[in-house]
């Protein structure tokens, strides 16, 4: 965590912010099988994507829509990725000077795939968690 400092001490009490997520991708559900036939499977992995970082799971072959990884990640976050959260909390006190302008509200991004192994993988889903509004909720674990 990383401890925000007012422009001046005396203006008010420090705020402190995540520079860090850590995601656990449990399992994804309802996905439709992308493999021929009867009884139609898929070879499911995820990507994880916050800002520019990328974590790839590792494939769950012959699954018949509900592969289960159990896998962790964390992710740096970019600078500047809480600034709609830092506005919440000065709304009160006015505009806070690292939160002027528009900024880009900080992502997760769930991308699941089938891997071919001839051609191109194919798209499953895809899942998108706003983190200022995790964060902003509280301290506590979020499932989604």
């Amino acid at each position: 965590m990383a401890l925000v400092r007012a422009a001046e001490p005396a203006a008010g009490p420090s705020r402190w912010l995540p520079t860090h997520v850590q995601v656990t991708v449990l399992r994804a559900r309802g996905l439709r099988g992308k493999s021929s036939g009867a009884g139609s499977t898929s070879d499911a992995y995820t990507v994880i994507q916050v800002g520019r970082e990328k974590y790839s799971t590792s494939v769950v072959e012959k699954t018949h829509g509900s592969p289960e990884w159990r896998e962790e990640c964390s992710f740096e976050l970019p600078p500047g990725a809480l600034d709609g959260l830092l506005r919440a909390q000065e709304a009160d006190a006015g505009q806070a000077p690292w939160a002027a302008g528009s900024a880009a509200a900080c992502e997760l991004v769930l991308t699941t795939m089938h891997r071919s192994l001839i051609g191109v993988d194919k798209f499953l889903g895809r899942a998108t968690v706003a983190l200022d509004e995790v964060f902003g909720a509280g301290r506590a674990q979020h499932t989604q």
